[in-house]
């Protein structure tokens, strides 16, 4: 068999190693499809991917929350295909398979196919991986597309490509992504690209300031091509908006100071225990390679996630290690930093018959402690830690001693160590914070997520049917906001609510006689709620009877509530 004919059949087999691990993941390891929401903010997105431009048309201030097209888009693409339904359901899939696909690459790249197998699927599995892929919120496809741009950027340090020019180009794109999803994340992403490249310039042999110029200028013209691109595709979605000034307006405008609880949660969430583990199993790595490049971008990747996201929390105060969508973004750098120690200590060398085996039966040890509830104290969580981190020096001494049997048992057992202990770590946080927030083991453990989202686009759909394109609606909930989730299909918040109270009061009365929306959207528990909000809406709106309907929505106390809409027709 020819040199070419091999390759070509290992390619095959990569792909279908891939596909396998992600339609496991997916839709055989018990993982949920809808986990949970971090509200409003997830059903903002929802309802813009759902049904575009007439959610943002009718709202009072659509704000900047329709620039995240790198989720909007592709989700508004897959349900105008397949409908609501299976476009989410795609897109959960495909995020899946970036991430699987993404470390696998990683891991093949510098070392073994089965290691590969091995890694790509542990990480599939994480809860945290699994908990925001099954969110509407953007934190999945910002793990996914962080991921994909490490991967990239190692892909820049050990290529042989034919093309030198396109890892770089490629890593701009995925940057380009990044933009239209987060601006904090991508610069965290770059940060850690960034160390990666300077590792493979300082251990390159020749040729180092040509590649980096090189790559340079293909990773810029990679984001100027994907963020023109996404421009395009928003201009076509939302007819009449402006990106770029929305983009800068609004950052101009935020102020996230306001959006601190406490700043000081972090240093009781036991779950950044992880990205910390990351960095120590990273060092010893290091250690046990002599310094391998591999190892040097695993401490990289790992040490800039903390470093990085510590200085923005110093410098730029905000959420950024309360909330748990922000928390979220260490995991790629995380992740990606203990796949390559993995690697780095392992080699290319293959997993025995006997290390494939004691693989496999940690695959129901990961699906058990990803629905682990009991929150973890201090005591216990640096306990874990410790373990994890003394079992991969174990298994980095055995693979310096020798390559047989009991070398991979080691790396295998290490890994399910390492990957059983950090579901714990992180289902142990427990919801800390003031942060509208799901328990991390939703990812396989149920908790009405579907029930809760058929109510919200059923409820969206009808107040999109029962208004027309040109109206302006103003938002009330009932003043427990038993029912804001389900408002925030229509961008509940400060900037489309007309009311906090259970009736209009003289101030709100004015401004609403000054933004003068043509229709207002009632949410709540009773019907006996709405119609006293209506009574207090001032005559000269000349209110229409209130047309409504009711949806199933648990947790709030009653078996249906009411979602209703009123026509205002304004005097003079």
């Amino acid at each position: 068999m020819s040199p070419s004919s091999r390759t070509g059949i290992g390619r095959a087999w990569d792909v279908l190693a891939v596909l396998a691990i992600s339609v496991f993941t997916a839709f055989l390891s018990g993982s949920r499809q809808w986990t949970g929401f971090n509200s409003p903010d997830s059903e903002f997105y929802a309802s813009i991917a759902a049904f575009g431009t007439d959610v943002v048309d009718r709202s009072l201030e659509p704000a900047y929350y329709w620039t995240r097209l790198g989720y909007i888009a592709p989700v508004r693409g897959a349900i105008g295909w397949l409908g609501p339904w299976a476009g989410f359901a795609l897109w959960r899939f495909v995020l899946i398979l970036v991430i699987v696909g993404s470390v696998y690459w990683l891991v093949r790249q510098v070392s073994s196919r089965s290691l590969a197998v091995v890694l790509a699927t542990g990480v599939s599995l994480s809860t945290v991986v699994l908990s925001f892929v099954g969110n509407t919120y953007l934190t999945g496809t910002v793990l996914a597309a962080t991921i994909l741009m490490l991967a990239l950027g190692v892909w820049c340090i050990e290529s042989t490509a034919r093309r030198p020019w396109l890892p770089a180009a490629l890593s701009g794109v995925v940057g380009a992504w990044l933009v239209m999803l987060n601006p904090y994340a991508l610069f965290l992403g770059l940060a850690m690209w960034l160390g990666i490249r300077f590792i493979g310039l300082v251990t390159a042999d020749d040729g180092r300031w040509a590649a980096l110029a090189r790559d340079a200028a293909a990773a810029a013209l990679g984001m100027i091509a994907g963020t023109a691109a996404f421009i395009g595709i928003g201009r076509i979605m939302f007819p009449g908006r402006d990106w770029i000034g929305t983009y800068l307006d609004w950052n101009s405008r935020l102020d996230y100071v306001d959006f601190i609880g406490d700043p000081d949660v972090w240093t009781h969430d036991v779950s950044l225990l992880v990205p910390a583990a990351a960095v120590a199993i990273a060092v010893i790595s290091v250690a046990a390679t002599r310094a391998s490049r591999v190892s040097l971008v695993a401490v990289a990747v790992g040490a800039i996630n903390i470093a990085y996201s510590y200085a923005f929390f110093r410098l730029v105060p905000g959420p950024w290690l309360e909330a748990p969508t922000y928390v979220a973004k260490l995991w790629p750098g995380a992740l990606v930093a203990v796949a390559l120690s993995f690697a780095a200590i392992a080699g290319k060398r293959r997993l025995s018959p006997v290390a494939w085996i004691l693989a496999l039966g940690f695959v129901p040890l990961l699906l058990w402690s990803g629905r682990w509830e009991t929150t973890l104290d201090a005591t216990t969580a640096l306990t874990i830690v410790v373990a994890t981190v003394a079992v991969f020096a174990a298994a980095a001494l055995a693979c310096r001693r020798g390559t047989g049997v009991v070398a991979s048992i080691m790396v295998v057992l290490s890994i399910g160590v390492a990957l059983v202990g950090a579901q714990v770590l992180q289902n142990g946080r427990g919801l800390i914070g003031i942060y509208g927030q799901f328990p991390l083991r939703a990812a396989f453990v149920d908790f009405n997520g579907e029930q809760l989202m058929t109510a919200k686009i059923a409820a969206e759909q009808w107040v999109l049917d029962h208004t027309a394109a040109g109206d302006r609606i103003g938002i009330w909930t009932d003043p427990d906001r038993m029912m804001a989730q389900i408002a925030a299909m229509q961008l509940w918040g400060a900037y489309n609510n007309v009311s906090t109270g259970p009736v209009l009061n003289t101030a709100e009365v004015k401004e609403l006689e000054r933004i003068r929306p043509t229709a207002l959207a009632m949410y709540a528990p009773t019907r006996a709620q709405v119609a006293t909000f209506w009574g207090s809406i001032p005559p000269w709106a000349l209110p229409s009877d209130p047309e409504c309907t009711t949806v199933s929505f648990p947790g709030i106390g009653v078996e249906d509530s009411f979602v209703c809409v009123t026509k205002l027709n304004w005097v003079g």
